[in-house]
């Protein structure tokens, strides 16, 4: 399995988890998780790699994900680039049984992965007002000797960031108010294709896993992610290529079956078309900017 699912336990009577983190070149797999994150980069700079799209990394970026995407942050050579991560459930914010007025902060996260722009560039105004407000968190967070009012303070920072994402994602023309990704049998599937994208998987398989029928899964399926079953495994594979051409030093012959490609041939169309450049041409354009490390 190239996928991984990163969870973190935790607290139910309030479900965020703040922390400072540093990557240092290619320490994280690619994965995907069930909260949804919001994440700052503090210092350095790198790249941030989701499904079908990369990022360059700088000081005061904001980056997005919801509760299926797969991605991973990277770090470039000689940087160390440090993040402060916001995770949280969306029962934190809003109860589906709930006030639509909460429900309203959560919009955000329910994006198309293959049009959603994940990044929000340190100069937007959204930015640098996001800025503050995450520092603000963590500082509460991280307290010693919590107070009382911490909760409080948090979320209604929190609730400060989700407005300005909504404005900031409205404004730029990438906000979508569909909720139809939120299709439980189509999240349950694109979950376990998170995790076994590398292996020879079937769209009876997948099918089978929710416990559909086949025929119309696939129906549903692009209906509500707006690509085919086969498009979604396809760009699964090549991001974990993209990931391993930029951050591990294994031969593209290696990488080919590591992420599920029989044939090589196949592969190199394939990464050709949606990258428009082969593998190597790829991996020599960027292999100076990022950090490699041996697994």
């Amino acid at each position: 399995m190239n996928g991984f699912n990163w969870e973190f336990d935790f607290d139910q009577s309030f479900p965020i988890y703040v922390y400072n983190m540093i990557v240092d070149g290619n320490r994280d797999p690619m994965h995907w998780h069930q909260y949804f994150e919001i994440g700052l980069c503090i210092d350095g700079s790198g790249k941030f790699i989701f499904m079908n799209k990369e990022y360059t990394v700088k000081k005061g970026d904001i980056f997005l994900a919801n509760n299926f995407e797969n991605h991973v942050a990277i770090s470039e050579s000689g940087e160390k680039t440090e993040y402060i991560f916001i995770f949280f459930m969306p029962s934190l914010i809003a109860d589906p049984n709930g006030r639509q007025l909460d429900l309203q902060f959560l919009l955000p996260f329910q994006y198309h992965p293959l049009d959603f722009d994940n990044k929000i560039n340190g100069d937007a105004p959204a930015a640098k007002k996001i800025y503050p407000l995450v520092h603000e968190i963590y500082e509460f967070y991280s307290k010693e000797s919590a107070d009382p009012f911490d909760q409080l303070e948090i979320d209604i920072r929190l609730r400060q960031i989700l407005l300005e994402l909504m404005h900031h994602y409205w404004g730029n023309g990438n906000f979508k108010t569909d909720d139809s990704i939120t299709n439980l049998s189509v999240q349950k599937a694109i979950k376990y294709m998170n995790l076994h994208f590398s292996e020879n998987i079937t769209i009876a398989e997948v099918a089978d896993h929710v416990g559909i029928n086949a025929s119309y899964f696939r129906h549903l399926f692009k209906e509500h992610t707006q690509i085919t079953f086969k498009g979604y495994i396809t760009y699964l594979r090549v991001s974990q290529a993209k990931k391993l051409l930029l951050a591990t030093d294994k031969s593209i012959n290696e990488i080919i079956l590591d992420v599920g490609y029989n044939n090589a041939y196949q592969f190199y169309k394939v990464f050709k078309n949606l990258v428009q450049m082969s593998p190597a041409e790829y991996r020599r354009q960027y292999r100076n900017k990022i950090t490699v490390k041996h697994s």
